[in-house]
């Protein structure tokens, strides 16, 4: 973990920093893909719906963005099931 220092402030840049958690098209079946979206986030199923079909169009879509630690539970969960995903 690295820190700025400026003066007598100190900012955590890790925590601070927003990443973005990428889902990436792959061979999973719809039904399963939707389910683990709901489970990994707890977004309603048209919102997972929408995440699912941005990546299966597109080849990649956010599924959120935030701090590090909570996106990387969030990305353990979508991996239970092998799905593509990459933190940015």
């Amino acid at each position: 973990m690295s820190t700025k220092e400026k003066g007598s402030v100190t900012a955590d840049i890790e925590s601070t920093d927003k990443r973005k958690l990428i889902l990436f098209n792959s061979e999973h079946f719809w039904d399963q893909v939707i389910s683990q979206l709901q489970k990994a986030t707890g977004f309603d199923i048209i919102q997972c719906e929408q995440i699912a079909i941005i990546a299966h169009t597109k080849g990649k879509a956010v599924v959120k963005s935030g701090e590090y630690a909570e996106l990387s539970a969030i990305n353990s969960v979508l991996q239970e099931i092998h799905l593509i995903t990459e933190i940015k």
